[in-house]
């Protein structure tokens, strides 16, 4: 064998020698690779809890103070009475109880307001002074505590504000006494109208009011969000009689 055949040899085992080792680098590193991937497997991905994460549809419970305004122009009256020596505005004052869920809310109402219109010469429905004789009407501590509830729906506009729109029913106790006094008159006109000096009683209390009255609720307003717990409300409806008012209420 020549030298030229031994160095070829010798160049041919050197190539694969350096093979061989590539080869089971390469292999050992895909081994390694493997295992890897496999404990990668094994591994548990933490999972993103949304046990905490806040419900926009989740029921929640609150407590609100009432102020609203209960007005009973003369107008009005005069519906049911021949003429009224005026009507009435008085503040109410009352708490309420909800419960909301989405865009619904149940709210339940305890409220009182005075009903004292303005003390004078009232004449009945079809009597004509000075042919019939009018009373000299006076209203003591006259007014009623209403219980009520109330289906309310919201109509959100932005975050902090939306429509408010419902209607409820309850029932009222009535307070205080309407007290009639028996006038004459000599004219026409309600200034010359006097004391009946015939007359037995005094003071007399009206007897054909009832003594529990049917509540009527209807309502349109606004809901200011001032935070995620309190709310605003500005209202305008009817509770039995017309009224102006704001709730402030807290929810849980």
């Amino acid at each position: 064998m020549n030298s030229t055949t031994r160095t070829a040899r010798r160049w041919i085992v050197s190539l694969l020698g350096a093979a061989a080792i590539t080869a089971g680098a390469t292999g050992a590193a895909h081994a390694q690779g493997a295992v890897l991937s496999d404990d990668d497997d094994d591994a548990v991905t933490p999972e993103v809890s949304t046990a905490n994460a806040e419900d926009p549809d989740k029921a929640q419970l609150g407590i609100g103070l009432r102020l609203r305004n209960i007005r009973f122009p003369e107008s009005l009256i005069e519906l049911f009475v021949e003429d009224a020596a005026g009507g009435g505005s008085h503040l109410g004052i009352g708490l309420e109880f909800m419960r909301r869920k989405g865009n619904f809310e149940l709210a339940v109402g305890l409220e009182y307001d005075s009903l004292a219109a303005t003390d004078g010469v009232w004449i009945d429905k079809g009597d004509e002074i000075p042919t019939d004789d009018p009373d000299y009407v006076e209203f003591d501590g006259f007014g009623w505590v209403a219980a009520d509830v109330s289906f309310i729906w919201q109509q959100q506009l932005i975050k902090q504000l939306a429509l408010r729109y419902g209607a409820g029913i309850g029932l009222a106790a009535v307070l205080g006494d309407v007290l009639r006094t028996d006038y004459v008159c000599t004219t026409s006109e309600t200034s010359s109208c006097g004391r009946d000096p015939n007359a037995v009683n005094d003071k007399t209390p009206e007897d054909a009011i009832p003594p529990v009255f049917p509540i009527l609720n209807l309502l349109f307003g606004v809901q200011v969000r001032a935070t995620d717990n309190i709310a605003i409300n500005f209202e305008i409806g009817l509770h039995t009689l017309p009224y102006f008012g704001t709730t402030v209420g807290y929810y849980f």
